[in-house]
C-alpha cells in the first residue's frame, strides 16, 4: 500500500467534498423556494452543478484513497471535510465562526471516527452471500424508505417554526437515501444487477440530492453535513449486515468505543444546529438584469 498517496488523495477528496458543501448551501439558502420549486431553480445555477462536479471528482478521490491506503488512514481524513467546509463558508459567506461551532466541529472529528471504526467495512466485488443470507433486500428498503419518509415529513412540518430542527430532519433523510444507493449500488457489483436496484439506486441518489438541499438551505453547513458523514456509511454498513449478512466483527471495546463516540458525535451536531445559517432564506434582493445568467 502507498500510504502517502492515501493521505494525499484523502485530503483532496476531503476538500472537494468541502467546497461541494459550501457551494450547495450558499446557494440552497439564496433560494425562497420549497420542495420542487427549490429543485427546478437550482438546476438552472451554474455554481450548483459545480457542486455536483466536485461531489463526483471527491467520490473518485476517496475510492482511490481506499485503493492505495487501509481504511483506518482514509476514513479519518474523511472527517476533516466538515472544519475545512465551515472555513470555506465563513469566507465566501464573509462571517465569522463561533467557539459553539469549533466545539461542534471538535465534538464530531473526536466522535465520528469511533462511529465508522464499528462499520463492517467489505470490498464490493466480495461473494455473494450464502443463502439465506441477511433478512432480505426489498424488506429492508421498505423500512428505510418508511423511515426516509417520516423524516422528510417531521422536516415539513417543523418547517419555518424549526427550522434548524427541520434541516436535521431532512438531512437525515438524505443521508439514509445516499447510503441505500450505495449499498444498492453494492449488491449489483456483486451479482445481483438488475433494472429494479438500477431505478432504486438512481431514485434514491435523486431525492436524498433534493433532501439535502432543503438541509442546507434551512440550517447552514455544519449540522447537515456532520448527519451526512455520519449517517451514509452507518446505513450502508448496517444494509451490508441486514441484507448481504456480512459479519459484524467487531470487539466489544471497539463496540464500547462506537457508542460513545455516538454520543459524542450527537452532541456535536447539536452544537453546530444551533449556529445559525451564514445567509438567510430570505428571498434574494433584486438583482441587475442577466445577472442570474451569470450564476
Amino acid at each position: 500500500m502507498l500510504i502517502p498517496l492515501a493521505i494525499l488523495l484523502a485530503v483532496a477528496s476531503a476538500v472537494f467534498y468541502a467546497i461541494s458543501a459550501v457551494l450547495q448551501e450558499r446557494e440552497a439558502s439564496r433560494q425562497s423556494a420549497t420542495g420542487l420549486g427549490l429543485m427546478a431553480r437550482l438546476v438552472r445555477r451554474r455554481v450548483w452543478w459545480a457542486a455536483v462536479g466536485a461531489t463526483l471528482a471527491g467520490a473518485t478521490l476517496h475510492v482511490a484513497a481506499l485503493g492505495a491506503g487501509p481504511l483506518v488512514v482514509v476514513q479519518p481524513i474523511g472527517v476533516s471535510c466538515l472544519a475545512i467546509a465551515l472555513v470555506l463558508g465563513s469566507r465566501v459567506n464573509r462571517t465569522r465562526i463561533s467557539p459553539r461551532s469549533w466545539a461542534g466541529v471538535l465534538c464530531v472529528a473526536l466522535g465520528l471516527p469511533a462511529v465508522l471504526a464499528a462499520v463492517p467495512h467489505h470490498g464490493p466485488h466480495g461473494a455473494p452471500p450464502a443463502a439465506g443470507a441477511g433478512l432480505g433486500f426489498w424488506p429492508v428498503v421498505g423500512v428505510l424508505a418508511a423511515v426516509v419518509v417520516v423524516a422528510a415529513g417531521t422536516g415539513l412540518l417543523c418547517g419555518r417554526r424549526l427550522p434548524r430542527g427541520a434541516a436535521v430532519c431532512y438531512s437525515v433523510g438524505a443521508a439514509l437515501c445516499f447510503g441505500l444507493a450505495s449499498a444498492t449500488a453494492k449488491t449489483m457489483l456483486i451479482g445481483h444487477l438488475t433494472p429494479e436496484r438500477v431505478a432504486l439506486t438512481a431514485a434514491a441518489a435523486l431525492v436524498g440530492t433534493a433532501l439535502a438541499q432543503h438541509a442546507y438551505r434551512g440550517g447552514g453547513l455544519g449540522a447537515p453535513l456532520a448527519v451526512l458523514t455520519l449517517l451514509d456509511p452507518l446505513t450502508a454498513g448496517a444494509m451490508g449486515v441486514l441484507v448481504l449478512g456480512e459479519p459484524f466483527g467487531r470487539s466489544p471495546l471497539t463496540l464500547a468505543l462506537g457508542v460513545l463516540g455516538l454520543l459524542v458525535t450527537a452532541v456535536g451536531v447539536g452544537l453546530l444546529s444551533a449556529r445559525r445559517p451564514a445567509v438567510t432564506a430570505e428571498p434574494p434582493a433584486p438583482e441587475p438584469v442577466g445577472a442570474a445568467s451569470r450564476g
